[in-house]
C-alpha cells in the first residue's frame, strides 16, 4: 500500500509542459488505478491539493495583488481577460476528479457489510472544501443533482448559491458525526494512505469545526447573528499550528507554487503592493514569502505601468517545491476569531497579535519574532482585513475571498489605459466553455456580478 501512496502521489503531480492552464496530470474518475478505500482517499487528498495550490490559486493571487501576471496566460489574467476556455482543466479537477472519485468513497464506505465512517467522515469534510471552491468562485453550481452522468443525468441543474453554503455545512457536520464514531465500529480504518492525518480523526473533526467556521463567517453579511457560534466552532477546531491541515511535499510531490515557477521563470512575480508593504514594516516574513531580483533587491511589479517590469522578485523559500503548503490553519482561525470579535464591538487587538505570531512562527519556522509587527494595541476591520491578507499571501483562494466579501484592503484595479479590459477587479470567474456549450442549466454571468455573499 506504501508504495501505491507513493505511486498515485507521484502521478497527480506530473506536470504537462505546455498546457494553456499550467494545470497538472489527473486520474480518471472512470478509470481509477483501484477502486478500494484507500487509493480513492488517497486520488481524491493529491487532488485537493491541486485544487488548492494549482491555476485556480496563482489566478486569485493576481485578482488580490499577491502576485503580478507578466507573460503567456498570466499576461491575459493581469488584464482581466480571461475566458471561459481557461478553466476546462479545473473544472474538470474539481467535479470529474475529486468530487466524483469522494463521492465514491463516500458510497463505498456507508455499503452495509463494511461500513466504514472514519472514511465516509473524511471524505464528506473534502467535499465541502472542494465544494466551496466552486460555489465561492461561480456562485450557483450543481451539487445535488451532480455525479449522475453514469445514469443518464449529464445535465445537472445549478443549486443557489445559498442552498450550497447548506450543503457544505450539512456535509461537515455529517462528517464531524462520522468521525466520532468508535474505531471499533470501522470495518475499515484510515491510516497511512490518508496523507493529511494518516486517519487520525480528532485531527479531521478538529479540520472540519474550522471551516464551519469559515464558512458561516464567509456568509455574515447575509446571515444576521452568526457571531457566537462562529467563536463556538472555532473552540472547537485547530488550536495550534501543529494542528494545521496541510499538503505535504517533498521532492517527488512538489508543491505546486514552486514548481511552477521552477518550469515557467517569468510567467509570474510579486506585485508591487505585497513588496511595499512588507519592507515598510521590515517585516520578518519579508525572506520567506519572497526572493530577490537579479539586482539583489525585493522588488514588486507595478500593474499601472502598460509593461510591467519583468525583473522583479518571484517566490521565496515558503513555496519551494519540498514546502508544505497550508490549507485550514490555526493563524487564519485566529484572524476570523479577530475578525467576529471587532464585529462584536470588542477589542480584538490581542487576538490579531496572536494571529500575527502564529503566521510568523508557521511562516519562518519559529526562526524569527513577530514582536516588531505584531503590536497593535486597537484593531479596526481594515487592520484585521489586511493583516490576514499577507499572512495568507499566495495561500489559495481565501485571500481572494476575502477581498470580495469586504473590499479590504483597498485595491486599485488595473487601469484599462494600459490593458485592461474592464474597471474592476473581477467579481467572479466566467463558466467553463465546456459546461455552458453542452449544460443548457449553465449560463455564463457577467464578471462585475458578485457571487452571493460579495459585495
Amino acid at each position: 500500500m506504501k508504495n501505491k501512496v507513493k505511486f498515485l502521489y507521484a502521478l497527480c503531480f506530473t506536470a504537462i509542459v505546455g498546457c494553456k492552464t499550467g494545470d497538472d496530470l489527473y486520474l480518471s474518475p472512470n478509470n481509477p488505478l483501484d477502486g478500494n478505500l484507500p487509493s480513492l482517499l488517497t486520488a481524491s487528498e493529491v487532488n485537493t491539493f491541486q485544487n488548492v495550490e494549482g491555476d485556480l490559486s496563482r489566478m486569485s493571487s493576481i485578482m488580490v495583488q499577491h502576485s503580478a501576471g507578466l507573460n503567456a496566460q498570466y499576461a491575459d489574467v493581469q488584464n482581466y481577460r480571461i475566458t471561459q476556455g481557461d478553466f476546462d482543466n479545473v473544472w474538470i479537477g474539481l467535479y470529474a476528479n475529486t468530487m466524483y472519485n469522494l463521492k465514491l468513497m463516500i458510497d463505498k464506505a456507508n455499503i452495509a457489510e463494511t461500513k466504514s465512517p472514519h472514511y465516509s467522515g473524511i471524505g464528506k469534510v473534502l467535499m465541502a472544501l472542494n465544494l466551496s471552491f466552486a460555489t465561492d468562485l461561480w456562485g450557483d453550481v450543481p451539487y445535488s443533482d451532480a455525479f449522475q452522468w453514469n445514469s443518464g443525468n449529464k445535465t445537472p441543474k445549478l443549486d443557489t448559491q445559498q442552498d450550497i453554503y447548506k450543503s457544505i455545512d450539512n456535509l461537515l457536520a455529517e462528517g464531524i458525526a462520522d468521525l466520532s464514531v468508535a474505531k471499533d465500529k470501522n470495518y475499515y480504518l484510515p491510516e497511512k494512505e490518508d496523507l493529511i492525518f494518516e486517519g487520525n480523526a480528532t485531527m479531521w473533526i478538529k479540520t472540519a469545526y474550522t471551516l464551519r467556521a469559515r464558512f458561516l463567517n464567509r456568509t455574515s453579511g447575509k446571515v444576521a447573528g452568526t457571531e457566537a457560534k462562529v467563536l463556538d466552532y472555532l473552540s472547537k477546531g485547530i488550536s495550534s499550528n501543529e494542528e494545521n491541515m496541510i499538503a505535504p511535499h517533498d521532492d517527488v510531490s512538489q508543491n505546486q507554487w514552486g514548481a511552477f515557477h521552477n518550469s515557467r521563470d517569468g510567467y509570474l512575480g510579486a506585485n508591487k503592493l505585497i513588496v511595499d508593504r512588507l519592507l515598510a514594516k521590515n517585516d520578518p516574513r519579508l525572506t520567506y514569502f519572497l526572493s530577490t531580483n537579479s539586482e539583489d533587491k525585493f522588488v514588486g511589479g507595478d500593474i499601472k505601468d502598460e509593461s510591467i517590469d519583468p525583473d522583479i522578485s518571484i517566490i521565496g523559500p515558503f513555496f519551494d517545491v519540498a514546502s508544505n503548503f497550508p490549507i485550514v490553519t490555526y493563524y487564519e482561525a485566529k484572524f476570523i476569531e479577530a475578525e467576529v470579535k471587532q464585529r462584536q464591538g470588542g477589542n480584538a487587538a490581542a487576538v490579531l497579535n496572536e494571529a500575527i505570531k502564529a503566521n510568523v512562527e508557521y511562516v519562518t519556522k519559529g526562526k524569527e519574532s513577530a514582536d516588531a509587527i505584531a503590536n497593535y494595541a486597537t484593531a479596526t476591520k481594515n487592520d484585521i482585513l489586511t493583516e490576514k491578507w499577507v499572512a495568507l499571501y499566495n495561500q489559495g483562494i481565501e485571500p481572494y475571498n476575502d477581498y470580495r466579501r469586504t473590499g479590504i484592503p483597498a485595491l486599485t484595479p488595473r487601469p484599462q489605459s494600459v490593458g485592461a479590459t474592464m474597471p474592476i477587479i473581477p467579481k467572479r470567474y466566467p463558466f467553463p466553455q465546456t459546461t455552458t456549450l453542452y449544460n443548457p442549466n449553465v449560463k455564463n454571468i457577467p464578471m462585475d456580478v458578485a457571487v452571493w455573499w460579495g459585495m
